[in-house]
Order: C-alpha cells, then structure tokens, then sequence
C-alpha cells in the first residue's frame, strides 16, 4: 500500500452486499490479518489507482500528436471575437481595481 499523508478518516461509505459477498470479503481480510474496514478500504484504493491513471492522461497517435505540437509551435491568430472577449475582460478588471 502506498503512504499517503496522515489524514483522519471522518467520511461515510455505506452499501449493501450479498452475505456470500460479505462471507468471503471477511475471510480474505481475515486471511490478511487486517479488519474488514481496512481491507476493503485498501482494495478499493488499490482499484481507483488505475482509473484515476487511464483519465488524466490522453494518448494520440502520431498524426494528432504532431498536429498539437504545431498548433502550439505556431497558434493560430486570434478571432475578432477572441479579441474582443479579452479587451473587454481588461476594461472590467482595470475598472474594479
């Protein structure tokens, strides 16, 4: 299990499962030698990681990959509306200060 800074556990999570379910979840965090809440709270971690991993990075093909880095090497030029969106932005902030 990874460490994690020391935070005290004040949440809830509640839910129902089948007494077979509950049975063998026991057994396994008996096996463990861990309490129930600990084992399930660990595999349920453990089973975020990678999730949390798979969304917060995105992979692209070559093609599209080259396409960004063009696109941030030499952005297009601003629209008019673009333009007039952040005059219009600094005339508010100039003005509230």
């Amino acid at each position: 299990m990874r460490r994690r800074p020391i935070e005290k556990a004040t949440d809830h999570i509640e839910m129902r499962v089948r007494p077979s379910d509950k049975e063998r979840i026991l057994r396994a965090a008996e096996l463990s030698g861990v309490k129930l809440a600990a084992f399930v709270r660990a595999s349920a971690d453990r089973e975020a990681e990678p999730v949390l991993r798979e969304h917060q990075a995105t992979a692209l093909s070559e093609r599209d990959r080259r396409m960004l880095l063009e696109a941030l090497d030499n952005p297009p030029l601003p629209t008019p509306a673009a333009r007039d969106s952040v005059c219009s932005y600094r005339a508010r902030i100039v003005n509230a200060g």
